[in-house]
């Protein structure tokens, strides 16, 4: 023995009593679990018809809850109210709940002059609609017909002559095919964006109201004050900014004749009277 118990030794061996192997389940516990999920799937068939019936009986109270009395409608310049309501299409019966933001905004901009259109529910009774307007960029003129067009290239009107005389403030552009753009065919979208792009930042120069031709879209050509600009292929910002480079030299110098501006060389920009010209 030791001061605190037992001497110290190999532990005499204890007899462990095997364990017993689980005996099998008896028929009862299995009849058991089949009533009991019996009973489980019976309570939550009944649960299922018994919502059915309350929703059948209630369904009226609560569309009266939801139903929608009001459409708020903001950012309007030139769209009416009455044209985003035409859009909208909701059924007089409609509800919070039983109309789709996401379609109804897909309704909106279908509208040629909308952009953008954000639908949102404001409980209780009230939709919100918020729309960003397409802005007019410039006049796309061919011999047939003349269109109005935003920064995107996208065809707000086909412009009489008397409608077209209210936008010649309006940059121009020529030489895309008003058909093809109206049919939506890609480049043609594209070179109308072009010529729309290059106008916009002419006309920011304050050089005067530039028309801008794209027939050839990589080599398109802007007319300003009797100035010829040549652009080539290159990025348009690239090209720009070589030409707010040099334009104060070039400012410097008028007075010698109309100018003719060749910017279609990468990293030079090439200025000449347009009378030296062949």
């Amino acid at each position: 023995m030791t001061w605190f118990g037992r001497a110290k030794g190999p532990r005499p061996n204890v007899r462990r009593q095997a364990a017993r192997p689980a005996a099998p389940r008896r028929p009862v516990n299995r009849l058991r679990q089949t009533v009991r999920a019996t009973w489980r799937g019976t309570a939550l068939l009944l649960g299922a018809w018994t919502a059915v019936q309350l929703y059948g009986l209630a369904g009226p109270l609560v569309a009266g809850w939801f139903e929608i009395r009001e459409v708020r409608v903001t950012g309007l310049h030139t769209v009416t109210r009455d044209e985003v309501l035409g859009q909208l299409q909701v059924d007089q019966r409609a509800t919070l709940l039983s109309v789709s933001p996401v379609q109804l905004e897909e309704r909106v901009a279908a509208h040629p002059w909308v952009k953008t259109a954000s639908v949102s529910r404001t409980p209780l009774h009230a939709l919100s609609v918020h729309v960003t307007e397409r802005r007019p960029a410039a006049l796309l003129k061919a011999p047939s017909s003349t269109l109005l067009v935003d920064e995107d290239g996208a065809v707000l009107a086909t412009l009489s002559a008397q409608a077209e005389e209210e936008h010649h403030d309006l940059p121009v552009v020529v030489g895309v095919d008003p058909k093809r753009l109206l049919l939506g065919e890609a480049k043609t979208r594209q070179a109308a964006q072009q010529g729309v792009k290059l106008a916009g930042l002419l006309a920011s120069s304050g050089e005067g109201h530039p028309e801008v031709d794209v027939s050839d879209p990589e080599h398109a050509i802007a007319y300003i004050n009797g100035m010829r600009v040549r652009f080539g292929a290159a990025p348009i910002e690239e090209q720009w900014e070589r030409y707010r480079a040099v334009e104060p030299v070039r400012r410097a110098g008028a007075g010698k004749g109309p100018a003719d501006i060749d910017l279609r060389f990468s990293d030079k920009v090439i200025v000449r009277e347009q009378e030296q010209l062949s």
